[in-house]
């Protein structure tokens, strides 16, 4: 069954773990998160992390993926979402290119987690220290 994946960090095409992880999986469409969250740089490598804080922040662009169950699991490792430090999946709204609304997984991370902050808040991620 395929699922439905944001992606607005390093799993973006150009990044360093898009061809890993994203490069067999279908592209859907560029996207924006519906809600505004906080999207931060974080941490002594400045991993982008989207914050679980609804209604702060931005409306953060990214991009859809469909991507079938062995890839979420590769996805889910590598976001470590069963380590008590790593992201968590969660369900978002995410608006396409043309205005439609999708539910799709987005990994975050809870704002108790996320203490060594390195930006401000970005709308969009395009860090140059993490291209591929």
């Amino acid at each position: 069954m395929p699922h439905l994946m944001f992606v607005y960090g390093t799993l973006k095409r150009g990044f360093v773990n898009h061809a890993d992880h994203l490069a067999d999986a279908e592209f859907v469409d560029h996207g924006r998160t519906c809600d505004a969250y906080p999207l931060v740089l974080h941490g002594e490598d400045f991993r982008p992390v989207l914050v679980e804080a609804k209604g702060q922040g931005h409306r953060v662009a990214g991009e859809l993926y469909r991507v079938n169950e062995q890839a979420l699991d590769g996805l889910d490792r590598l976001e470590r979402i069963n380590d008590l430090d790593g992201y968590r999946r969660r369900r978002l709204t995410i608006s396409d290119s043309q205005g439609q609304q999708h539910g799709a997984w987005v990994y975050m991370k809870p704002s108790a987690w996320v203490e060594d902050v390195r930006s401000e808040m970005m709308d969009f991620f395009d860090d140059e220290r993490h291209r591929a």
